[in-house]
């Protein structure tokens, strides 16, 4: 078969060769033919097999390797068909920070979405931090920076319907002055924390980097 693809290409492969092919990955030196002729019987179609969950691969008698390797065509198509265009998102400004932000959805009032951008800031990542003491939030958030080789930082938190307070939390300052404070001594800048809520939003930086 991987002679027939170099020559005549994978579309000249029949379903079940298609799932030999994949499964050999997971059970290499072992026949797959039965097992993958096995999947589309049980199943009905490759169509189906590539978008089974894992329970019901495993149901059908399919190896953790092989129900790994079997979730990973479905996945790709997905994001063939959903490209990740965050790289494509540049904050020029606070504006276009906010902007952004009103395309996304609420997140859990408690936590920070927070902006990771490269030097011309592209975003690199936006994660929602797990809710915690403020300095877990921070050391996670700056842990995450360096994974990502960021150079500056955005925080943002959404209260949803609720105004945010004149001037923020106390709990809010804390996480906002730890975040500036240490990113600095990492070499890496926080633009700034954004409270957003009931159709309004708050700038932290005059008081962060006091």
């Amino acid at each position: 078969m991987r002679r027939r693809i170099r020559t005549a290409g994978a579309h000249s492969l029949a379903d079940y060769e298609l799932l030999e092919v994949l499964l050999f990955a997971a059970v290499p030196r072992r026949d797959t033919k039965p097992q993958a002729k096995a999947l589309l019987a049980s199943f009905g179609s490759l169509e189906a097999v590539l978008d089974a969950t894992p329970a019901a691969l495993r149901a059908a008698g399919l190896g953790p390797r092989g129900v790994a390797v079997l979730g990973c065509p479905a996945r790709v198509a997905w994001r063939l068909a959903h490209p990740d265009l965050r790289a494509q998102v540049m904050f020029t400004d606070m504006t276009a920070v906010l902007d952004y932000c009103d395309r996304l959805p609420v997140h859990e009032t408690d936590g920070w979405r927070v902006f990771y951008l490269d030097s011309v800031r592209h975003v690199l990542a936006d994660e929602v931090t797990a809710t915690g003491q403020p300095a877990d939030m921070c050391r996670a958030v700056l842990a995450r920076a360096l994974e990502l080789h960021a150079v500056s930082l955005v925080a943002v938190r959404d209260m949803d319907r609720q105004a945010p307070p004149e001037g923020g939390s106390p709990a809010d300052l804390r996480f906002g002055r730890m975040l500036h404070t240490h990113a600095r001594l990492l070499g890496l800048t926080l633009h700034d924390c954004v409270l957003r809520g009931g159709g309004t939003s708050t700038s932290l930086r005059a008081m962060i980097v006091a």
